[in-house]
């Protein structure tokens, strides 16, 4: 069995994790270094994090709302799901991010020939 004093420890630790994580957001975003549609999902967890953290009444709720019987175990199941979703979003962006320089590319290519064709034709009226 778990020590009230080991409980503590946790409660704190994912306190002043999620507290990292949130002022580390703010920063990037202020510096931008982190665009502010990717901040708010890092915002939302960190949130997340915070309230599970700072209230145990509130994750025993939640972790007897889902049907788990021990609540640290909800809340790392639950930080997983957010891990997932970030990793969708960025799926996502970099799949349009693709789609975007792919045409970039095509465009370059397509303006690349008719720059030498430009340039053939000046070089035949200058002879």
């Amino acid at each position: 069995m778990v020590g009230a004093s080991n409980i503590d420890k946790i409660h704190l630790l994912g306190v002043a994790f999620s507290l990292v994580i949130l002022i580390s957001v703010f920063f990037l975003v202020r510096e931008r270094m982190l665009k502010e549609k990717y901040s708010l999902v890092w915002f939302f967890i960190g949130s997340f994090m915070l309230i599970m953290s700072v209230s145990r009444d509130f994750m025993e709720r939640f972790s007897g709302l889902i049907g788990v019987d021990y609540a640290p175990s909800a809340f790392f199941a639950i930080l997983i799901g957010c891990a997932y979703l970030l990793l969708l979003n960025m799926s996502v962006s970099i799949s349009s991010l693709k789609t975007h320089n792919k045409a970039l590319t095509q465009e370059l290519g397509l303006t690349k020939l008719r720059l030498e064709e430009l340039e053939k034709k000046i070089n035949k009226a200058d002879l």
